[in-house]
């Protein structure tokens, strides 16, 4: 009988865990309306006051599987978490920045849309002690518009972000960082190094900038959020969306309803004559 004998300490062992890349998992979310978005993780809402144009799970243009969000007008937000300190509960914590790999979505600008190549945003939420920022994702920093080192946008295309694309970053009371006059891009591996130990994710959010317009038409879906310890990509559907073991069951159930009623017929028909 062969023996085999691991000799690696259990300090190398637990190391090799914890390098291990998370399972990939999807959360399906069919509904964005409720009044907050708490708690973090499967929630996932409009906030009040938010909002100026509108945003809702349609079919309009669905993506994977038969949904995804539709935003229309100026300044939308759709987010999962709470960045803001309040009586319901507070900031929501999703884990250390440190641990951050990458975010990224699916996007579309709608062929009737009054701009084509203002692509919708992608925000990750920070809180480093009382200092509150966002890092944003926006097509214009990541190779997209009318400038010759850039891809148009084709309207009515799905477009994919990647996890280690450019972020910029708005810091509440500051603004946009901006060393030496130029706007930072980076990716957010990169940003999470120009913050302290103690800062964390406090949600993350898609929509359109403030100064997108009212005739703006765009939808997202799938939004991927990855660190150390979770991969999961967010799918928004119209309705709940059965397994496909599911639709095996409600086969099975649908055929033995028709083949109770059958007798039940051929009972009452025997009874009558």
């Amino acid at each position: 009988m062969l023996k085999l004998t691991c000799t690696l300490p259990l300090a190398a062992i637990a190391a090799v865990a914890l390098a291990m890349p998370a399972a990939a998992a999807e959360d399906v979310v069919t509904n964005i309306d409720s009044p907050s978005p708490l708690p973090a993780g499967s929630a996932w809402s409009t906030l009040p006051g938010e909002n100026t144009g509108t945003a809702e799970i349609t079919n309009a243009q669905a993506r994977s599987g038969n949904g995804s969000i539709e935003l229309t007008g100026d300044r939308t937000r759709v987010q999962t978490g709470y960045q803001y300190a309040n009586a319901a509960g507070g900031l929501s914590n999703l884990g250390p920045l440190s641990s951050i790999q990458g975010l990224s979505f699916d996007w579309m600008v709608a062929s009737d849309s009054s701009r084509v190549n203002y692509t919708p945003a992608l925000r990750l939420l920070v809180q480093d002690g009382t200092q509150r920022s966002e890092l944003i994702w926006e097509g214009a920093y990541n190779g997209y518009g009318t400038a010759a080192s850039q891809t148009p946008v084709v309207a009515g295309q799905w477009y994919s972000s990647n996890l280690g694309d450019n972020f910029w970053q708005f810091v509440a009371g500051v603004g946009p960082s901006e060393p030496g006059g130029a706007l930072k891009t980076v990716s957010l591996t990169e940003w999470a190094s120009s913050y302290s130990a103690n800062a964390f994710i406090a949600g993350f959010s898609v929509g359109a900038g403030s100064s997108a317009g009212a005739g703006y038409h765009a939808f997202v879906d799938n939004v991927r959020f990855q660190t150390s310890g979770i991969d999961t990509t967010y799918n928004f559907e119209v309705g709940a969306v059965p397994e496909p073991a599911t639709w095996a069951m409600l086969i099975v159930g649908f055929g033995a309803v028709g083949v109770a009623a059958r007798r039940r017929s051929r009972a009452a028909t025997t009874a009558l004559a």
